[in-house]
């Protein structure tokens, strides 16, 4: 027997197999299904977009004030880097807000700037990055 003889029986009969399990209802529900999931994707990702602080007269509009103390790792003029006492592998920087960047600047100026190690208490802004003031005394500069 040829092989093309044989695969053109075998390939008919599996289109007539898949045609009796697969009636018209069965298959309008699934599309209906599939339909449905498309139409909701899309509405719950704009749902989803919207944040607490776009909204007006928002409780989370208020600046909340936290404090966090911890080892100074690098200190420049636009941010400082530092470590929680407690737990060493919570590394965390911090930007100035305006007074803050004028206060950090006199420090560079006046060479009286904190040192890797130094133990200070940083005030910032509940939710963000940005220190409102450093509370420590830093270290004395290494002499020449």
């Amino acid at each position: 027997m040829r092989p093309s003889a044989r695969t053109t029986p075998c390939l008919g009969h599996t289109q007539q197999i898949a045609r009796k399990s697969c009636n018209g209802t069965s298959l309008r529900l699934l599309l209906a299904a599939v339909l449905l999931g498309f139409l909701l994707t899309p509405a719950a990702a704009q749902r989803a977009g919207i944040a607490p602080a776009d909204l007006p007269n928002s409780k989370l509009s208020e600046t909340k004030k936290e404090k966090f103390k911890c080892e100074v790792l690098l200190l420049t003029r636009q941010a400082i880097t530092v470590r929680d006492q407690q737990n060493y592998n919570l590394v965390r920087t911090f930007t100035y807000n305006e007074k803050l960047a004028v206060k950090v600047s006199k420090m560079f100026d006046q060479d009286r700037l904190y040192q890797y190690g130094d133990k200070v208490e940083i005030e910032f802004l509940a939710g963000t990055h940005t220190a409102v003031d450093i509370d420590g005394k830093p270290s004395r500069p290494p002499r020449p």
